[in-house]
């Protein structure tokens, strides 16, 4: 099984990039994603259990599916119109949107930036970023995940529009998404904000400069800006390093947390499938769409109309458990994306949510190479969670959701188009 799951997507990849031709193209990336993955299950780590049976059996499922959507023909719902609106990116607004969730986040972020300053370890300060106790706290965790979080993923999505697009060139956007990120980074002392716009930048840099050659001032600005993500990685990944890192190298340290990341959260999948034997199908397929639906619930539920129902509650009490992965090595919250079509109903809804998945993925991208900047920017999205398909769905969160509608708030409508 090991070998299957390295070998198919290796394949896919090869039959991808002939027809494609194209590394921003989401299933060449997508596949790339999984030869890698299989390529580091099939090495292994001593330190982590080799994943299960049933668990590499949903993941090669989910890559079925989604490659299977590239031979699906186009199916077209409601008002085509809709979506043959040209946009133009107003960065004018984005600077505007970009200072106000700066000023923002830096005072949400006073308390760890103290903490961090006393000496307090980053793994207390992602442990107290996620504690909420008190009502405060509530409405806090509420603004953060529907107002600046969401609002974020804007703000950098713009900035790449910044940087790679001449007439939209703003050094205050790029600033301001710049320290937007590092504040972040501090507030939970993790690395995924740091990755993650490492993969929207490649994404930006792929699709908005098919036909621009950069300066040497601009490749010098790429490569330093990704020489600080780099080295943000690597001192998180030291700070954060657990007792079973203490004696490894950096080198060694980087390996092991690409491993956890990336693979580690097959072997989890098994172990919340071992753990909960019946979690199979608990979900009903609400996971596909939680974080989509979920704020109607939570409004149902404040104005006391519906209690909150505890399908959405699977998740977070099954599989986000702590659970052993290796003798001495725990893990948590990441069951890789077919791990949340698995709980959705199995095998069959792992398919065919895996394959709804793909086929968006290709209506997206087909709309950005085609032009539309607004469709663009909800690719370089999208293609953050291609790029995290191996840990976690990231549209059962909310913020991450809600990001797609507020794009349009840094898009104004041009014309009318009529699509060839």
């Amino acid at each position: 099984m090991k070998v299957v799951i390295c070998i198919l997507p290796i394949i896919c990849f090869l039959i991808s990039m002939r027809k494609y031709k194209a590394w921003n193209n989401p299933y060449v990336i997508f596949n790339i994603l999984w030869s890698v993955v299989g390529i580091l299950i099939l090495y292994g780590n001593k330190s982590v259990y080799t994943p299960s049976i049933t668990a590499m059996l949903c993941i090669i499922t989910g890559i079925i599916g989604f490659n299977l959507s590239a031979l699906s023909r186009r199916i077209t719902l409601g008002n085509r119109s809709v979506l043959n609106v040209k946009y133009m990116f107003n960065p004018r607004r984005a600077v505007i949107i970009s200072t106000i969730v700066l000023i923002v986040s830096f005072f949400l972020s006073i308390d760890a930036i103290r903490s961090l300053l006393v000496g307090v370890s980053y793994s207390d300060i992602r442990n107290d970023y996620y504690t909420y106790d008190g009502g405060g706290s509530v409405l806090l965790y509420y603004f953060r995940e529907y107002i600046i979080d969401p609002l974020r993923y804007v703000v950098i999505v713009s900035a790449i529009f910044a940087i790679f697009k001449k007439e939209y060139r703003s050094k205050l956007l790029i600033l301001n998404a710049s320290f937007c990120v590092l504040l972040q980074a501090v507030s939970n002392g993790g690395r995924y904000i740091l990755m993650n716009t490492f993969f929207m930048i490649i994404c930006g840099a792929l699709i908005l400069n098919r036909n621009v050659k950069l300066s040497l001032k601009q490749k010098m600005e790429i490569v330093f800006f990704g020489g600080i993500l780099a080295y943000g990685l690597i001192f998180l990944t030291n700070s954060r390093a657990t007792y079973l890192m203490q004696n490894m190298t950096i080198g060694e340290k980087m390996f092991s947390t690409v491993y956890q990341y990336f693979a580690g959260s097959i072997t989890y999948l098994g172990e919340v499938i071992k753990n909960t034997p019946n979690i199979k199908g608990a979900t009903y397929g609400v996971n596909f769409v939680a974080g989509w639906i979920s704020p109607l619930f939570v409004i149902l539920n404040y104005i006391g109309i519906l209690s909150y129902p505890q399908v959405f509650s699977v998740i977070g009490t099954e599989a986000c458990k702590v659970l052993k992965i290796g003798e001495n090595l725990y893990y948590n919250a990441m069951p890789a994306v077919f791990g949340y079509f698995y709980i959705d109903g199995g095998l069959v809804l792992t398919f065919i949510e895996a394959w709804i998945w793909g086929y968006i993925c290709k209506r997206l991208y087909t709309r950005a190479e085609n032009g539309n900047l607004l469709f663009t920017a909800v690719y370089i999205l999208m293609f953050l969670q291609i790029c995290n398909a191996s840990t976690r769905w990231f549209l059962y969160s909310t913020g991450y959701c809600l990001a797609f509608i507020y794009m349009r708030v840094v898009f104004d409508k041009e014309k009318f188009v009529e699509e060839e």
